[in-house]
């Protein structure tokens, strides 16, 4: 975890810095990257911070040990289906809407209907089948 929080904060001082720099050399006038660029530093900070006060709380946690294994960690993380083709057709479903978004509203209804049937599917896919509980 102490990586992530050097990752993170070290990420919101660089692009606070990179978002100041970029606003004096275009004179503060181009308002789409100067605070987009502080934005994304504020956002950085605030997930370092999170995680910097998580650390303090729970302390020192198996992945900041380097001769650690898999097995110390506290359990399960869940349950996966390696053999799911569901997931793919989600992000499908998501492109359909972006694009729809994007280039027409007329597609993005076509998306949405999409979106529902492959998250339906990836829903109940471990209830029916060969599968089923």
């Amino acid at each position: 975890m102490r990586a992530s929080i050097f990752v993170f904060l070290f990420s919101a001082v660089f692009f606070v810095i990179v978002g100041i720099v970029y606003g004096f050399f275009t004179d503060f006038t181009e308002l789409a990257g100067f605070p987009a660029l502080l934005l994304l530093g504020a956002m950085s900070g605030m997930i370092g911070i999170y995680l910097w006060m998580t650390d303090r709380r729970v302390g020192r946690q198996p992945q900041d040990n380097d001769d650690a294994e898999i097995s110390d960690a506290d359990a399960d993380y869940g349950m996966f289906s390696p053999w799911s083709w569901w997931p793919i057709a989600c992000a499908g479903a998501a492109a359909v809407a972006f694009y729809g978004i994007a280039m027409g509203w007329w597609i993005f209804p076509f998306g949405v209907v999409l979106g529902i049937i492959t998250l339906v599917g990836l829903t109940y896919e471990h209830d029916r089948g060969d599968f089923a509980h």
